[in-house]
């Protein structure tokens, strides 16, 4: 059987889901937040060597609550009056499934190519499991694997586990560094800017199939 000749890794929130910043500003348009500052405030705690709070919650070494408590204080000390109940199950209430990458991922896979999740995670029960099985190969999820993005280890992780070097793999991510970094490693990486149709083309190019939006 001839081995697969190329390969495709996606994110997950703001690629499979609506954008994150939605989900964020919706809950704190709720509970009275400026929008965006939730996230303001945990990148200005993050400014150190591994990323500091965010890092050590999306390598797993954080445990979901108590990162949901210093969130909580740190919202509390710029001033926000927040709710008793936890905060990240809120900020991530709007991220659903969605988007036409679903169905790109099922194409590939019919054209027998190997499909993965790379995936930084806040905490990994918000997952649909059933869901993403169905539709990857692999699933490298940061807080169960060590290491997150833009680590570029994470991203060999992922190529490795396709059984592809990274010159053979596309990657789609919502985020700039995250696809720069791809991008030095030699994969073929495209930000996921909105713009789903130049997507789907662009994946079919560096694929090598025949790729259709639904």
């Amino acid at each position: 059987m001839k081995a697969p000749q190329r390969g495709l890794l996606l994110d997950y929130g703001g690629v499979l889901t609506g954008p994150v910043h939605r989900s964020f500003a919706a809950f704190e348009a709720a509970i009275g937040i400026p929008s965006g500052r939730s996230f303001e405030v945990l990148v200005e705690a993050s400014r150190e060597p591994g990323g500091g709070l965010i890092g050590a919650l999306e390598r797993g070494e954080l445990p979901l609550g108590r990162f949901d408590a210093r969130l909580r204080q740190l919202l509390e000390a710029d001033g926000h009056e927040i709710p008793p109940d936890g905060l990240l199950p809120g900020l991530f209430a709007a991220m659903q499934p969605a988007g036409v990458l679903w169905d790109v991922v099922r194409q590939v896979r019919a054209h027998g190519l190997p499909t993965g999740l790379l995936s930084n995670s806040w905490g990994t029960d918000a997952y649909p499991r059933d869901t993403l099985e169905e539709h990857f190969d692999v699933l490298v999820i940061s807080g169960e694997v060590g290491l997150r993005k833009p680590e570029p280890a994470i991203y060999v992780l992922a190529c490795e586990r396709l059984g592809l070097p990274p010159q053979r793999c596309a990657f789609v991510d919502d985020l700039p560094r995250n696809v720069e970094v791809a991008r030095d490693l030699g994969m073929f990486a495209v930000l996921h800017d909105g713009d789903e149709p130049a997507i789907v083309e662009a994946l079919s190019g560096f694929l090598e199939v025949d790729l259709s939006m639904p």
